[in-house]
């Protein structure tokens, strides 16, 4: 995970000990692990792979984070109806994972109004087409149906969520893309796995873009 981030999240949204945070598309939990670390927060980590989530609380345990802690399957078409779900949470992050269930946003944001408090603060960190066509992306996301970003304002207005800030990173995560997608590319030219140039090249020739949505209900 990216420590910077981490230390971002943490900062905009005042994530203390006393929290109770959600992390949505939780991967193997490096993010969340890395904020429950820092912070002493509790949390619950949602992933649609079963080996992600049997990987995560291993890495839980180990490093003493399982009685703050949990990661179970779930998505987000599901987290209504996930019991694990049903909690009061301060925070409800969705990092880096979103894009690859646009084809259902209005279903997923529906989700996450559903699980979300009056007082939780939600954190979306998204890709967003700008072009209908965005094939250095799709190379390797495998996605084909990324949202613009005013369709997905529209789509939060219609599940009764409010934009409080919106930050486009494009600009500065462009450079440090461009470090990875060298190093990438120096190490195997025809890599077909490594994310960074496809992503890269995708900012570079104005496909997509990079926000970060701080979000609340309305």
């Amino acid at each position: 995970p990216n420590l910077n981030m981490i230390t971002w999240i943490i900062k905009e949204l005042n994530i203390t000990k006393d929290c109770h945070v959600l992390e949505i598309g939780s991967g193997r939990g490096g993010y969340i692990m890395g904020i429950a670390e820092r912070t002493g927060c509790s949390f619950v980590g949602v992933d649609i792979l079963p080996h992600f989530v049997e990987e995560a609380n291993g890495r839980a345990k180990k490093r003493g984070l399982d009685k703050q802690g949990v990661f179970v399957e779930g998505s987000y078409q599901t987290l209504a109806t996930n019991e694990k779900c049903k909690q009061h949470f301060t925070h409800i992050l969705s990092i880096a994972s979103l894009y690859y269930a646009h084809k259902d946003i209005d279903a997923c944001l529906s989700n996450i109004a559903q699980v979300a408090n009056k007082d939780s603060k939600i954190l979306v960190w998204d890709f967003n087409r700008i072009k209908k066509e965005y094939a250095n992306f799709e190379r390797h996301m495998k996605t084909k149906s990324l949202v613009s970003q005013s369709e997905m304002i529209e789509s939060l207005i219609k599940n009764n969520l409010r934009v409080n800030k919106m930050e486009d990173l494009t600009s500065r995560m462009t450079p440090c893309l461009k470090i990875l997608r060298d190093a990438a590319l120096e190490d195997d030219p025809t890599s077909e796995i490594n994310t960074f140039p496809f992503v890269y090249n995708s900012f570079l020739e104005g496909e997509v873009v990079h926000p970060v949505w701080t979000i609340s209900k309305a």
